[in-house]
C-alpha cells in the first residue's frame, strides 16, 4: 500500500540501527540505496513516524513469564531522528549506559496495554531467553514495532522491579537452554518397519 513520505530506510540485514536513513522523498530513498553500503544486501522502507515514541520492556518465559520494567529511550538532544549507534553505544556498558527514563511515565491504561501486548506476543511468538519487545507510542495508539532477540547487553538494566541481578539472569539462561532444547528429536517411525519390508518391496519392483 502506498505510504506518504519522510521514509525510514533500513537495512535488510543488521541491527543496532547501524545504516539507517530518515530521508524526505523517494529519490533521496533511491540514492541512499547506492551510497549506503550497508543497504546492499536489500532495505525496507516505511513511513517515518516522528509523532511516535518508544516504548520498550524486556521479556523472558523461564522460569516463568516474567515482564520488566518500561523504559522510554531518550534521544541525544540536537541528534539524528532515530536512537543511532551513538545514542546505544557511546555512553559504554552498551545500552545499559543508555539514557532513559525507567519507569516509563505512563499513565496506568497505557502501561496496562504494553504490559499486556507484550505478554501476547512473548506466548504467541514462543520467545526464548531475555527478548525485547520494543513499541511505538502515540496519541493514535500503541504499535508494535519488533522483537529484539538479542537485545543490548541482554536488557538486564531493565529488571529492576523485582529486581533481578544479571547473575541471576545468567542462571536462568542457562537452565532454560537445558531444559528447554531448541531441537526436539522423533524416533516416531524409525522402529526398523520400513527396513523390514524392504526385501519384498524390492521383489514387486523387479
Amino acid at each position: 500500500m502506498p505510504f506518504d513520505a519522510p521514509y525510514i530506510v533500513k537495512p535488510r540485514f543488521g541491527g543496532s540501527s547501524i545504516g539507517i536513513d530518515v530521508v524526505g522523498d523517494l529519490a533521496t530513498a533511491r540514492a541512499r540505496l547506492r551510497a549506503n553500503l550497508h543497504l546492499a544486501g536489500g532495505a525496507v522502507i516505511e513511513p517515518y513516524r516522528a509523532d511516535l515514541g518508544d516504548l520498550q520492556l524486556a521479556v523472558r518465559r523461564h522460569p516463568a513469564l516474567e515482564l520488566s520494567a518500561i523504559e522510554r529511550p531518550i534521544r541525544r538532544e540536537g541528534g539524528p531522528e532515530i536512537l543511532d549507534y551513538a545514542d546505544k553505544y557511546v555512553p559504554g556498558e552498551g545500552m545499559a549506559a543508555a539514557p532513559r527514563e525507567l519507569p516509563a511515565a505512563l499513565d496506568d491504561d497505557r502501561a496496562a496495554q504494553v504490559r499486556a501486548a507484550a505478554a501476547t506476543i512473548a506466548v504467541a511468538c514462543q520467545v526464548r531467553g531475555i527478548t525485547r519487545i520494543d513499541f511505538l507510542d502515540g496519541i493514535e495508539g500503541l504499535y508494535a514495532n519488533e522483537i529484539n532477540t538479542i537485545p543490548g547487553s541482554l536488557s538486564r538494566y531493565l529488571f529492576v522491579d523485582p529486581k533481578r541481578s544479571f547473575l541471576e539472569l545468567l542462571d536462568d539462561l542457562v537452565a532454560e537452554a537445558k531444559a528447554v532444547p531448541t531441537r526436539r528429536y522423533e524416533t516416531t517411525g524409525a522402529d526398523g518397519a520400513v527396513l523390514r519390508t524392504a526385501g519384498s518391496i524390492a521383489a514387486k519392483l523387479a
